[in-house]
Order: C-alpha cells, then sequence, then structure tokens
C-alpha cells in the first residue's frame, strides 16, 4: 500500500510541477509577447450586465410581477379574498396554473409567448427607471435615434460617464426577482457555455494596429478542470469545436491594453440544454453585430464587456419550454416576451418596422487558456 500511495503521490507532484511550468511560461508570454504571438483564454463568467443601483432608483415599482401575482390582479377584491382562503386552496391552484396559463389552442404562456401579444392578463413589464447601465454604444447614434439596422429607443449613460450606452435587455429584465435577486453578490454561474478566445498576430500588448480574433466554443466532450472550491483552473488545453456554426473569426485591435472589437455581424456559441439529452446538444446563441471590450490583465486574464443584438426568441433568460416555468418557477413568459417586443430596438422587419432583435450587454471575464485546432 506505502508502494501504491508513494507513487500516487510521486505522479501527483509531477502534475504540480508540469502545470506550474505551463503556468510561468504563459505567464512570460503575457507579459512580454512578442512579435506575432499567440494569446488563448477562455471565458468562463458571461453574466448578463446587470447595474445594481438603489432599488428605489431602479424599480421604483417594486419588482416586475409573477404570473400568480398577474392573475390575482385579473380578479375584484371580493373574489380575490375568497379564493384565497386556505379551504380554496385546491381551486386557486388550479384557476392561475390552468385557463390563465392556458391559450385557446392550449398553448401554455412559457410554450408560445407570441399567441398572448393581444391578451392584457399578461401586460408588459415596466422595467429598468435608472438612467445609468454597463453596455457598449451599439448603434453608433448619441441619442438613440432610429437608422436603417435600428428603431428609435432610449440611451443609458455608462457606469464611468460614458454616453449613449445600448442595452435595451438590462432595461426590460433588471427588476425581475429572478434576475435581481437580493444583490449582485447573488448574481451566480454563467449564462452562456465556456467558450474560448484566441488573439493571433499579436505584436504589442499595448497597443496593435490589428490582431486575428478567433472566438470558439469548446468541443463538448472537453471538461473545465476546477479547484475543491468550484474555481477553474488557468492555463488548461481545450480543443476548438468541430462544428463550424460555433467557430467566429474577425480581426480587432488593442489600444491602451484593452482588446476592441468593433463588429462581428454575427455569432453563434453553443447552447447545451443538458436535460433534453442528444436534442440539447444543437442549440446555439445567436448574437448579431456584436462588439468586445476587454482588458488584457496582467496575470493573463481578461475582463470586460460583450455587446449585440440578441434575437427576441433566442434570449436565453426567458427559459421558453413548458408549462412548469410559469407553474412552478412562476415566470410570466407572455409579459416577458411583450416586453422584449417593445423594447426591442435592432434589425427593423421590412414589412412592419417592428424591430426584431434587442441590445443586450455582457460582463465578460476569462482565464488564460491554449486553443487545440485539431487537424490544422
Amino acid at each position: 500500500m506505502n508502494g501504491i500511495y508513494g507513487r500516487l503521490r510521486r505522479s501527483w507532484r509531477l502534475a504540480c510541477a508540469v502545470l506550474a511550468a505551463l503556468a510561468l511560461v504563459a505567464l512570460q508570454g503575457i507579459a512580454g509577447a512578442r512579435e506575432g504571438s499567440t494569446l488563448g483564454f477562455l471565458v468562463v463568467d458571461t453574466r448578463l450586465a446587470m447595474h445594481y443601483g438603489p432599488f428605489e432608483a431602479d424599480c421604483p415599482l417594486g419588482f416586475e410581477p409573477t404570473v400568480e401575482e398577474n392573475f390575482l390582479a385579473t380578479l375584484g377584491p371580493d373574489e380575490r379574498e375568497r379564493i384565497l382562503r386556505p379551504e380554496n386552496a385546491e381551486e386557486y391552484a388550479n384557476a392561475w396554473k390552468g385557463e390563465f396559463i392556458n391559450g385557446p389552442g392550449g398553448e401554455n404562456v412559457c410554450q408560445n409567448p407570441k399567441a398572448f401579444l393581444d391578451d392584457p392578463r399578461h401586460p408588459p413589464h415596466r422595467g429598468i427607471q435608472s438612467p445609468v447601465a454597463y453596455g457598449l454604444n451599439l448603434d453608433g447614434t448619441p441619442d438613440g435615434r432610429a437608422t436603417p439596422l435600428t428603431c428609435e429607443h432610449p440611451k443609458f449613460e455608462g457606469l464611468n460617464g460614458e454616453p449613449a450606452v445600448d442595452n435595451q435587455l438590462y432595461r426590460a429584465v433588471g427588476c425581475y426577482k429572478s434576475r435581481r435577486g437580493t444583490g449582485e453578490s447573488q448574481q451566480q454561474g454563467s449564462e452562456l457555455d465556456p467558450f474560448l478566445i484566441e488573439l493571433r498576430g499579436v505584436d504589442d500588448l499595448e497597443n496593435d494596429r490589428q490582431v486575428e480574433v478567433g472566438i470558439y466554443s469548446v468541443a463538448v466532450d472537453d471538461l473545465v478542470l476546477r479547484t475543491p472550491g468550484g474555481a477553474p483552473l488557468p492555463h488548461q488545453s481545450f480543443r476548438v469545436t468541430s462544428n463550424p456554426k460555433w467557430r467566429n473569426e474577425t480581426t480587432g485591435r488593442i489600444v491602451n491594453g484593452e482588446l476592441r472589437v468593433d463588429h462581428l455581424d454575427r455569432l453563434f456559441l453553443r447552447y447545451r440544454l443538458f436535460t433534453w439529452g442528444a436534442f440539447g446538444e444543437v442549440y446555439s446563441h445567436e448574437f448579431r453585430r456584436v462588439r468586445f471590450k476587454l482588458k488584457l490583465e496582467e496575470d493573463g486574464s481578461v475582463s470586460g464587456l460583450m455587446g449585440g443584438y440578441r434575437p427576441l426568441w433566442n434570449i436565453s433568460t426567458i427559459g421558453y419550454c413548458c408549462r412548469g416555468t410559469a407553474s412552478t418557477a412562476n415566470m410570466d413568459c407572455a409579459s416577458e416576451y411583450k416586453t422584449f417586443a417593445l423594447m426591442a430596438d435592432g434589425d427593423p422587419d421590412p414589412a412592419t418596422g417592428q424591430c426584431t432583435t434587442i441590445s443586450a450587454a455582457h460582463r465578460i471575464g476569462g482565464i488564460p487558456a491554449f486553443a487545440i485546432h485539431e487537424g490544422e
């Protein structure tokens, strides 16, 4: 037994030494990138860019109503008092979890929210009232005026005073109970699966007129190794996905230590629905006219913002699926979709003029990593 444990200890020491050596090499490469260097990052933090200002300023009318609260709002005072009595609990549950979330064709508010656009029982949400938000100026206008690619919309001011920030998705969801919680510390995890950013042809980490930028989903079988506390380990190697749809390439520049990608027409990244088995491996997050503004940190990580326009039906915050999203999670997807449709500011439909995408921003955090291009 001692021999086995000894070999295990030696193997562990060797593995630690290899990881330390890789970390040192990677950090040396970050600190003094030579002409034509390649840098890689695994993006592990992709939260929707929520600004947690004073609640009374952001949401002066309180949280957005749940589907249950919208149901109660349709009742008169006497009926509301009656149905909320303990002896009527079964009738109450059947009422708001049954007919109220179903349309005339049997569809429910989270399976087909478009069917409820004209249903006044599911009103649009009020949205964020504060003038301040994270985001980027995506449409290039100072005032949100209509352009060939956008609809007229209000602008935010950035947290550091940046003018004319676009982030209509935050305006729509910033007062949701499920989103806002009790503060920024409660917003955990990432909305998107981990993905790779690779910079090629880097000549100067402070200012470089042009670098090649690859944005790739990770191969489906590659796992992210983590510490016992759950933090992803830096300097791991990951295979780039074999699906060409999830391999995105463009150019960018480095300005004062920040990576700027000013325009990427379409960005697709894998969206895994684990509960759907093999069917859940084929979905994609879609972003249009994407911009990145990421700080290249001294420790080899990156942090900053990704902004772009998201098709309304593709927004994963909605969780469109089935009856349980409304009856158990208590989300009024009909009200949510109606809000998105009203606040949409991108890609007007040529026939109706109604915008079909909504501006959004994600806070990005990435750790140093290596991208493996198999077969190249």
